[in-house]
């Protein structure tokens, strides 16, 4: 049964085994899944300047046209080495008469690399390419803290940087769950501590982002002005990452209670500004243009619901946490739903 173990994945992808022709990256990181992805394509082809020799493509097609990945796969290079084919899982539609065939009988000048969400143990797909001997699955599992520590140690050692221990902390505090954002936002403060030669804890604060909360805030919004199109893909996304449901919940509760006070002050005669800016705790600038739309749509009465019904969601998830993602989920929509009625 060909799957490496989890801590073991980044050591196959500097040299992998080259018996395995298709190979299945998966897991709920989908930026550790494209991330590993990107480098092990670069170390097939290794100094290969073909622009036919990498081929992307989307897993509706294959499975629209099964043989089509069979003859991308044994199309002779030819300027000789390998060719790299990375397809993308993006819709429920099965790709599996389109693996078989390369499973039974494996390109020889091809390796096939599949970048896929979150499978279980039952998927078709997970199944048969543990199962098969040229293939093998290698999956992707949220970033710990040590992870992130790796990412860090790797940016600074390339920019030639070094980061205090309480540097360090702040900025492990303040990454995200998704490996992709969190190398951005490291690379971004490298770039600006470029010439500082040490990365301090201002630098931090002044530059990182924390990629988990700024996908809070758009989650809150999209909740608060009524966007049920964006509010669902953005649940998905977030959830997909590995957040927790109950974190979601907690941070929409804030928001609400806070737009609940809001509004009472309005109510009482302030305006929008200046119920913004009497509310505690101090909010961002930044966030202050989208907050005050919200004070139109709202009012105290509604807010005051909203927070009862989070407050209720919250309760039920944590007495039925096999089912939090769900629960979380559509209170959030509900609320959405509540805000579009109200914005017509």
């Amino acid at each position: 049964m060909a799957q490496i173990k989890a801590n073991l994945v980044d050591g196959f992808i500097v040299k992998p085994n080259p018996s395995y022709k298709v190979i299945l990256i998966y897991g709920q990181d989908t930026g550790l899944v494209a991330e590993r992805a990107d480098r092990l394509a670069k170390v097939y082809l290794k100094d290969n300047t073909d622009p036919f020799a990498m081929l992307r493509v989307d897993s509706g097609d294959i499975a629209s046209d099964p043989m089509r990945l069979a003859d991308e796969a044994n199309t002779i290079p030819l300027f000789g080495g390998c060719r790299v084919i990375v397809v993308q899982m993006s819709s429920s539609k099965s790709i599996q008469p389109a693996i078989d065939p390369l499973l039974s009988s494996p390109p020889r000048d091809a390796y096939v690399i599949i970048k896929a969400g979150d499978l279980k143990k039952s998927a078709a797909l997970r199944k048969s390419i543990e199962k098969a001997h040229s293939a093998v699955a290698l999956p992707c599992y949220v970033d710990a803290r040590a992870a992130l520590n790796s990412i860090i140690e790797e940016e600074i050692a390339i920019a030639g940087l070094t980061l205090t221990r309480e540097a360090r902390e702040l900025l492990l505090d303040n990454l995200g769950a998704d490996r992709m954002a969190s190398r951005a936002e490291v690379q971004k403060l490298c770039l600006y501590a470029m010439n500082q030669g040490e990365i301090t804890e201002k630098d931090i604060a002044d530059i990182v982002g924390d990629a988990s909360n700024h996908q809070l805030d758009m989650i809150i919004d999209s909740a608060a002005q009524g966007q049920i199109g964006d509010l669902d893909s953005q649940l998905e996304q977030i959830l997909r990452s590995g957040q927790n449901p109950g974190v979601i919940g907690s941070a929409s509760l804030r928001h609400f209670q806070m737009l609940e006070r809001c509004l009472h002050l309005m109510d009482s005669g302030a305006s929008p500004q200046s119920a913004l800016d009497r509310v505690a705790p101090m909010i961002h600038f930044k966030r202050k243009p989208n907050i005050q739309s919200q004070l139109v749509i709202w009012s105290s009465s509604k807010a005051s619901r909203a927070c009862e019904l989070l407050g209720q969601s919250l309760a039920n998830s944590r007495k039925h946490y096999p089912l939090a993602e769900t629960i979380i989920s559509e209170t959030l929509l509900m609320i959405a739903a509540t805000a579009q009625r109200a914005r017509r």
